[in-house]
C-alpha cells in the first residue's frame, strides 16, 4: 500500500493509515455513485474522503505503469491549483493499493468545504440568480485565463460563497480530470464550457456573458457551445443504449 501524505499534514497519519479498513463502516456518506465520498471528522478537524471505482483490467494496467492514479492525481492538482491562485480544497493525501502488483482501491483525502453548490440556484425550474451567473462567467474567464480546464466543469463542481460585500468566492472541485494548458485556445475554451449545465437557457446565458467579457462574437460561441453539448449529449445516450444492450453496468 502506498500512502503520500502532505508535509503539512503528517499529524493525521494514524488516521489516514487506516482509512481502507474503517471507510466502508465509518464517516458520513456525501455521496454514492460510480464513487463514494465521505465525511470524517477527525483529530479537530473534516475532512473529505473520495474512494475512487476500481479501475478495470486495462485501467489498472496504465494505471500501475504509466499513468498516474486518478487520486495522485486529484492530490497533485490541488496544489498546482493553489500555486495558480485557483481556490480548491487543499490536498492532504492519497492512497493505492494494488492487488499481484496493478492498482485496485484508492484514496484522495482533502480538506473540506461546505458551501453549497452553484447547481443548486441556477438549475431549478425558473432561472432568476443572473447576479450568480454573471460572476460564473467571470470566474470561468478566469481559470481559462490561468490556463486551467476543468475536466468536468459544471455546477455541481462550483461552490459558492456570497460575501458580505455582495461578491462571490468560488471554489472548484473534482478536479483529478483536468487539463493544465498555457493560453488555451477560443476552441479549446469554448468547448470546455460545454457541460456546465444542461439546462440550454443557462448555458446560453453563462457562455454569452462569458464571450462579452472575452470580447468575442457573443451568438457565434453560444451556438459553437450548444452545439457542442448537443454532440456529447448524443454520444452519451449511445453509449448508455450499447452498454445497455451489452449488459454492462
Amino acid at each position: 500500500m502506498r500512502i503520500v501524505i502532505h508535509p503539512a499534514y503528517q499529524g493525521l497519519r494514524d488516521f489516514i493509515s487506516q482509512l481502507p479498513r474503517i471507510f466502508d463502516s465509518e464517516g458520513e456518506t456525501i455521496y454514492e455513485g460510480r464513487n463514494t465520498v465521505k465525511r470524517f471528522r477527525r483529530d479537530g478537524g473534516e475532512w473529505i474522503v473520495k474512494r475512487y471505482r476500481r479501475p478495470n483490467w486495462i485501467q489498472k494496467l496504465a494505471y500501475s505503469t504509466f499513468r498516474k492514479s486518478k487520486a495522485e492525481r486529484a492530490y497533485l492538482y490541488a496544489w498546482m491549483l493553489h500555486d495558480r491562485g485557483i481556490c480548491t480544497p487543499e490536498g492532504v493525501a492519497y492512497i493505492e493499493q494494488r492487488e499481484n502488483g496493478l492498482l485496485a482501491d484508492s484514496y484522495f483525502v482533502s480538506t473540506a468545504c461546505n458551501d453549497p453548490m452553484a447547481y443548486t440556484l441556477l438549475n431549478r425550474n425558473q432561472f432568476g440568480d443572473k447576479d450568480l451567473a454573471d460572476n460564473l462567467a467571470a470566474y470561468f474567464v478566469e481559470l481559462h485565463e490561468k490556463g486551467f480546464l476543468h475536466g468536468d466543469l459544471n455546477l455541481e463542481n462550483v461552490l459558492y460563497r456570497r460575501l458580505p460585500n455582495g461578491c462571490f468566492h468560488f471554489t472548484v472541485i473534482d478536479t483529478n480530470r483536468s487539463v493544465f494548458k498555457d493560453l488555451p485556445s477560443r476552441r479549446v475554451c469554448l468547448d470546455n464550457l460545454k457541460r456546465v449545465s444542461h439546462n440550454r437557457e443557462v448555458l446560453s446565458y453563462i457562455v454569452a456573458r462569458y464571450a462579452a467579457i472575452r470580447k468575442w462574437e457573443v451568438e457565434k460561441c453560444v451556438r459553437t457551445v450548444l452545439a457542442a453539448l448537443d454532440k456529447f449529449e448524443k454520444r452519451r445516450e449511445m453509449k448508455r443504449r450499447f452498454k445497455k444492450r451489452a449488459g454492462i453496468g
